[in-house]
Parts: C-alpha cells; sequence; structure tokens
C-alpha cells in the first residue's frame, strides 16, 4: 500500500525556489474615492493619534496641506509640519524628523504626499522604535540577508495616517521604506515590523492636482508596479491577479489622466490604479531590476523622480529580463494591454507588449530624448558606481531572470 509516510518522502520542498508564500504581510488599511480626504481627521482619532508631526514636501501651490490641517483642526487633531527638502528621503532627513517628532511632542505621524512624505514618515516611525541601531542594521537587501537584521529589530508602535497624492506611490500602503544614503550614493530599502501605516488615504480630486510631468511619472510608476509584480519569479498568484488590473487601468487612462486630471473617469481610474499597484508589491509580488536600477540612479541624482527613473529605466530592463520568462510577458500583454497575440509564439507576443509599453511610456511624453542619462550628468564612472549598488538591491529578489553587474553596466551604458 502506498502511505501517506512514502507520499511525504517523495516530496522536497527544495525543487521550488520560493515554496512559501506570505501575502499581506505589508498591507494596510485604505480609503479610496472622492471625499476621502475629509476622513483624515477622524482616521488620525481612531488610529490615536491627537498631536501629529505631519510630514510633507510642501505641495507648493495646491493649498492640499492647508486643507488637510483644517480638517485635522476640526477634528481636534494638532499639526505640526516636517517638511522634507527634496524629492528622495535621506538618512538625515529621518534623523531631522526623529528630533522634530520628539520636539513637538507628538505621539503619531501624519504623511501628506507621494512616496517621499509617506517614506520619510515611516523611516521616522522605524528609527523611533531603534533608536540605538546603526541605520546599516535597518536597511534590507540581498547580502548580508534582510532577514538576519529584520528579527532583530523592534517592531514600530507609533501610527501613521497616510493622505496620497500621487498616481503611482504604493507606499500609504505597504510596508517598505526607500531612503538615499548620502555616504555611499546608493538608495535601500528599510524594513521594519509593523512600518505600514495604519490608513492610507487615496482621494481623486486630491490627486488631479499634479502637474502633467508628475502625472506622467507617478501614473508610470504604478504601471511598471504591477508590471513587475505580474512577472515575478516569487510567483504570488494574488499579487498577479492584482497586477493584472493596475496594469489594465493605467494602459487605458493614463494618457488621458496625463493630460486631463480633470477627466473624472481617468482621474479615479489612477486613484486606483495607484493603490493597486502598491497593493502587488506588499501582497508579495515584489518588484524587479526596473526598480533595482532606477533607485541607484535617483541616489546619484537627488532631484530625479523616482517615477521619472523607472520610466528611463523599463524598456531596455524588459527587453533584457523578458527572454528568461516570455510565456509571462506574453500573457501581461495580451490580457493587461489587450494585444492579440494569436498566431504569435511566445516570444513574439513578449516582443510585442515591450513595443506597447514603449508606445504609453512615449504618449505621456517620457520619449526616447527624455531617458537618456547623459542629459542628466550621468558618465560612464557613475554607470560603474551604481552597478555595484544595483545587484545587492532587494528589488532584485523578485526579478523574473538571473541578473548579473554586466547585465546592470550594459544597460547603464546603453542610455547614455
Amino acid at each position: 500500500m502506498f502511505t501517506f509516510e512514502k507520499r511525504r518522502m517523495t516530496y522536497h520542498e527544495e525543487v521550488k525556489q520560493f515554496p512559501l508564500h506570505f501575502p499581506g504581510n505589508f498591507f494596510g488599511r485604505a480609503i479610496i474615492g472622492w471625499g476621502a480626504v475629509k476622513m483624515t481627521g477622524e482616521m488620525c482619532k481612531q488610529a490615536g493619534i491627537k498631536n501629529a508631526l505631519l510630514v510633507t514636501t510642501g505641495l507648493s501651490g495646491t493649498g492640499i496641506v492647508d486643507e488637510v490641517q483644517g480638517i485635522c483642526n476640526y477634528a481636534g487633531v494638532k499639526t505640526n509640519i516636517f517638511k522634507v527638502a527634496q524629492t528622495n528621503p535621506r538618512i538625515e532627513d529621518a534623523e531631522k524628523g526623529v528630533k522634530a517628532f520628539k520636539e513637538a511632542e507628538a505621539d503619531g505621524i501624519l504623511t501628506v504626499g507621494g512616496g517621499t512624505s509617506h517614506d520619510c514618515g515611516k523611516l521616522i516611525r522605524g528609527r523611533l522604535a531603534n533608536p540605538d541601531k546603526a541605520w546599516s542594521e535597518l536597511i534590507a537587501v540581498i547580502d548580508p540577508h534582510f532577514i538576519q537584521t529584520f528579527i532583530k529589530l523592534n517592531p514600530v508602535t507609533i501610527p501613521q495616517v497616510s493622505v496620497n497624492t500621487t498616481a503611482g506611490t504604493g507606499s500609504e500602503i505597504s510596508g517598505m521604506a526607500i531612503v538615499n544614503d548620502m555616504e555611499k550614493n546608493w538608495k535601500v530599502c528599510v524594513l521594519v515590523a509593523n512600518n505600514t501605516p495604519s490608513v492610507g488615504i487615496s482621494d481623486p480630486a486630491v490627486m488631479r492636482c499634479m502637474p502633467e510631468h508628475l502625472a506622467a511619472a507617478t501614473g508610470l510608476d504604478a504601471f511598471i508596479h504591477a508590471l513587475e509584480g505580474y512577472v515575478s519569479r516569487l510567483g504570488n498568484q494574488i499579487s498577479k491577479g492584482v497586477a493584472w488590473r493596475c496594469a489594465k487601468l493605467v494602459w487605458e487612462n493614463l494618457p488621458e489622466f496625463t493630460y486631463n486630471r480633470w477627466n473624472d473617469k481617468a482621474s479615479e481610474a489612477m486613484c486606483w490604479a495607484a493603490v493597486l499597484g502598491g497593493m502587488s508589491f506588499a501582497l508579495g509580488g515584489g518588484t524587479g531590476q526596473i526598480h533595482g536600477l532606477a533607485h541607484q540612479l535617483s541616489a546619484l541624482k537627488q532631484n530625479l523622480h523616482h517615477g521619472l527613473t523607472n520610466a528611463i529605466m523599463m524598456v531596455p530592463v524588459t527587453r533584457r529580463n523578458y527572454i528568461g520568462a516570455p510565456e509571462s510577458y506574453a500573457d501581461f500583454g495580451q490580457f493587461c494591454l489587450g494585444i492579440d497575440t494569436k498566431g504569435m509564439s511566445r516570444f513574439q507576443a513578449a516582443e510585442a507588449a515591450v513595443d506597447r509599453m514603449e508606445y504609453l511610456r512615449n504618449a505621456v511624453g517620457i520619449t526616447d530624448e527624455k531617458i537618456k542619462l547623459s542629459n542628466y550628468g550621468i558618465t560612464e564612472e557613475d554607470c560603474k558606481h551604481m552597478t555595484q549598488y544595483s545587484i545587492n538591491s532587494l528589488c532584485y529578489e523578485g526579478n523574473v531572470r538571473d541578473w548579473t553587474e554586466k547585465d546592470s553596466l550594459e544597460v547603464y551604458k546603453s542610455l547614455l
């Protein structure tokens, strides 16, 4: 008789690269829809925040920060503003934020903006939970593997409410934070338990206040979250389903949103896409080497927006990646981008998907001229510097194919 014990002996977990999945570990609550920003004060109170450090980049000319402060004041929640000076948060910003939090005698964090604001809020919280740790102990990389440091960190206990103002970050509902280390000139992930915001608020009425170039860049950021989550070798089927819907919404709505943010249908669709893109990686799909290479570019050139650097890397990285998983990219093209793949081989269908991604990028104004790294002062020596850090990025774990320093360097140099 073929017993259970015999059957169990025939199964070896080692045959699968990622045998276990933990969807939902880094995904928080969300409120999505027209007028959601009006819930900010109540959400702060529900999270136990009475005196918030309001972290923002300022959102000059929009009036959004003033509006949020008024809503919080009406709800009886005090706010103290802490401004991040540039588009990518640095370790120094987090340290200054910790000082501001203590001086204000705050009991929680309220972030208003895009990824810079939300990530800085999470960095402050992670630092407050681990004041005696070096920053090298908070970062998450492949080598040494992040789990070795993660399990030694104290979990975050300070609440955070995040009001999102862009169409792409996903940071308002995810637990990962990204930071620039100016000493090494690299960008790394910071991962601390319980660092997902208490609630993320996404209101299309607020998102459509973005200028055209930010609408395009942040929308492509959401698209790339979906792309990398869909094809990820981590193989998370929940993430894949969420990514499908995100990519389809971006494909069908981003051009209209970019050039007419007062298009209500497109604005609402991109609001959903931003959240779904964040869910895709937060639910376990991870990202890949589009992010891995893009991160190092915005570390070296501080004022380059993360969405723009992702858009720059999207096509050349994908052209190099799809050969390792053509069926995944063919499916992405068919189901997310509406390509009729009948009569195509899986390689032809994958190539057609990349062509359509390039079309979308160009359609929203990020053309071939705008992806040249030399336009941003990047040199061949810079490419070598970025290459060494791109391989140790946590993003690499989900990349659909094996990737080497040679791959990174050739992609960077091809864009000079």
